[in-house]
């Protein structure tokens, strides 16, 4: 095991762009991916997020959600918070949460884990993001970059 993954998980809905933004801001920034730097878009993964997991030391997940909270708000969800924030986060069917928990039972965990989200308004099919979820991915890429050392 060795390297980070990140993972920007979204649909072409709205604001549900959220988590490619994310990965779109690392990408314009500078950030390469590599042998040890993996950097992903994903279109709602379902159960298949737990594959893409392993096999790297530290993953850093990106996802939409809904709270009813402020539009642009980030949130940082360590497994403790999984329960208490569940509803927020994903309107992917099986969501990210369902899939680390799976994860998490059949012992498919990296060792370090970050998950964010990003607060949305709409999730409308075909339309663009809100300049507050734009504002907010930039915000949590440099966050995110910040903690890689770039």
């Amino acid at each position: 095991m060795s390297g980070v993954r990140i993972l920007g998980i979204g649909s072409p809905s709205g604001d549900d762009q959220a988590g490619w933004l994310v990965v779109d801001a690392l990408l314009a920034g500078g950030m390469q991916a590599g042998e040890v730097l993996v950097i992903e878009k994903l279109d709602r993964p379902g159960a298949g997020l737990i594959g893409l997991l392993g096999g790297a030391d530290r993953v850093i997940l990106v996802d939409a959600m809904q709270s009813h909270g402020r539009p642009g708000r980030l949130a940082r969800f360590d497994e403790e918070d999984w329960p208490r924030y569940g509803h927020g986060l994903s309107s992917h069917g099986f969501g990210v949460l369902a899939a680390l928990t799976l994860a998490r039972e059949l012992g498919g965990l990296p060792s370090r884990l970050e998950l964010y989200g990003i607060e949305i308004a709409a999730a409308h099919p075909g339309a663009a993001p809100g300049p507050e979820i734009q504002a907010a991915a930039r915000q949590l890429a440099a966050i995110i970059a910040a903690s890689l050392g770039g």
